[in-house]
C-alpha cells in the first residue's frame, strides 16, 4: 500500500482522530502535561464507588486481588516468552507477519493483518480502560490506600485512563498489597475477556445459530506482500467457494488449505467474484503453500426466515456480537501489554518490587533499570519492524 493510498483509505478515519488532537488542543489549559506528550485531565469521578465497593467488601476484593497476584507474573512470563518468540521470526524468517501490533481502531496500520472497526472498537477500549483503571482504584482501596483522583490521558489522539493512588504509602506497604494492586487491572483486563468470550459461545453465538444458516468464511485481514493481497482480495470479503467446492465454515477453509504447497493454484469466489491465486511458501513452514489470508474463525451467517423484525433485529444482534469479539481481543491484549515488565507499566511495578526484595534496593533497581531497557528494545522491534520494513519499501520505490 502506498502512503497515498493509506491516506484516502483512511481519510475519514484520519479526520477523527484529528479533530481529536483539535479538541484536546483547544481545552489544553483543562490538562496537565507530562513529559511534554501527554495530556492529563484528573477528575474525582468514581472515587466514591471505589470506597463503597472497596471499603465495604475489603476482604472479598482482597481475596481475589491475590488470585491475581499469580495470574500476573504467569501472565508477564506468556507475553515475554512471546515478543521473544515473535522478535526471533521476525529477523530469522522473511517476510515473517508479526504476531504483535498497535491497534488503532478504524485504521489498518502497516504489517498489521487486523483492522478494528472504529466505532466498536471505541466502545470496547472505553469498557477495557475503565475495567483496568476502576479495578486499581478498589483494590487500594480495600487495602486502605487513599486514590487521590482519577481521571483521561491523551497521547496524541490515543486516548488512556488512570487512577492515582497515594504514592508514598503504596509504597512502604508490604510486598502483597503492592503486587495486588499492581495485578488488578490486568487481571481485571483479562476476567473481562473471559467474560466476553463466554457471552460470545454461551449466549450470542447459540442465537445467531437459531436464526441463521452458514453461508461462508469473512477475511479478518490479508498479509501484505502475498499473494492474496496482489490478486485483490481485501478484508470484510466473503468467501463462498474453495477450489470449486462450496465453503460454509471455517473448518472446511482451513481444511481446503491444508493439502496446498508452494507453487499450487488456488481458486476462490469472494463475494461473488473468481479469484486464481498461486500459492506463495509459508514464511515459517516452506514445505508449506501460503496464500496470506486470515480468515475469521466465525462462519459468516444468513436469516433462515426474513421478515421486517429480523431484518432490523439481525443487524443490531451481529454489531453486538462484533462488539463483544473485539472486547475480549482488546481486553486480552491490553491486559497482557500492561504486564510486560517495562517501567511504569503494572508488570514492571511488579518487578521492580521484586527485584528491590530479592536483590537490595539498590541492585534491585539497577537491574530493573536494565531489564526496563531490554524490553523495551524488544517491544519496539516488535511493534515497528513491520512499519521499518514498510517504509523502507516506499523509499525503494521511490529511489
Amino acid at each position: 500500500m502506498s502512503l497515498l493510498s493509506f491516506f484516502v483509505e483512511n481519510k475519514w478515519v484520519l479526520l477523527f482522530y484529528g479533530l481529536i488532537v483539535l479538541l484536546v488542543y483547544l481545552n489544553r489549559h483543562r490538562f496537565q502535561v507530562q513529559n511534554k506528550i501527554i495530556m492529563m485531565y484528573k477528575t474525582k469521578i468514581g472515587l466514591g464507588l471505589m470506597d463503597r465497593i472497596g471499603v465495604r467488601h475489603a476482604e472479598l476484593v482482597k481475596f481475589v486481588a491475590y488470585c491475581g497476584i499469580g495470574i500476573g507474573f504467569a501472565g508477564m512470563l506468556l507475553i515475554f516468552y512471546t515478543l521473544i518468540k515473535n522478535l526471533i521470526s521476525l529477523l530469522s524468517v522473511p517476510d515473517a507477519q508479526s504476531a504483535v501490533s498497535l491497534i488503532v481502531p478504524g485504521i489498518a496500520l502497516p504489517g498489521s493483518p487486523i483492522k478494528i472497526p472504529l466505532i466498536s472498537g471505541w466502545i470496547a477500549l472505553f469498557f477495557v480502560i475503565l475495567v483496568h483503571e476502576f479495578s486499581h482504584g478498589i483494590v487500594a482501596r480495600a487495602h486502605n490506600l487513599a486514590v487521590k483522583s482519577s481521571g483521561i490521558f491523551f497521547f496524541g489522539p490515543l486516548m488512556g485512563a488512570f487512577v492515582e493512588p497515594e504514592e508514598k504509602k503504596l509504597l512502604a506497604s508490604p510486598d502483597t498489597t503492592q503486587y495486588s494492586v499492581y495485578a488488578a487491572g490486568p487481571f481485571s483486563n483479562i476476567l473481562l475477556a473471559i467474560f466476553a468470550i463466554l457471552i460470545l459461545s454461551y449466549a450470542l453465538t447459540p442465537i445467531v445459530s437459531a436464526l441463521t444458516v452458514p453461508v461462508g468464511v469473512t477475511l479478518a485481514g490479508v498479509s501484505d506482500k502475498y499473494p492474496s493481497q496482489a490478486a485483490g482480495l481485501a478484508s470484510g470479503m466473503l468467501i463462498t467457494q474453495l477450489n470449486s467446492k462450496n465453503i460454509t465454515n471455517y473448518e472446511e477453509f482451513q481444511s481446503g488449505l491444508s493439502c496446498v504447497k508452494p507453487g499450487d493454484t488456488v481458486s476462490l469466489v469472494a463475494n461473488g467474484t473468481l479469484y486464481t491465486i498461486v500459492a506463495a511458501a509459508h514464511p515459517e513452514k516452506p514445505d508449506k503453500g501460503y496464500l496470506g489470508v486470515l480468515a475469521s474463525s466465525a462462519a459468516t451467517r444468513e436469516l433462515k426466515t426474513k421478515n421486517v423484525f429480523t431484518n432490523l433485529a439481525y443487524p443490531v444482534l451481529l454489531w453486538i456480537v462484533e462488539l463483544f469479539y473485539i472486547l475480549a481481543i482488546l481486553s486480552l491484549g491490553i491486559g497482557l501489554a500492561n504486564l510486560l515488565p517495562l517501567g511504569p507499566v503494572d508488570g514492571g511495578r511488579m518487578t521492580q518490587t521484586a527485584l528491590e526484595r530479592t536483590k537490595g534496593k539498590e541492585r534491585g533497581a539497577v537491574w530493573w533499570k536494565k531489564l526496563t531497557i531490554i524490553t523495551f528494545f524488544i517491544l519496539i522491534i516488535n511493534l515497528f519492524w513491520p512499519l521499518i520494513k514498510w517504509v523502507g519499501g516506499l523509499l525503494g520505490l521511490l529511489m
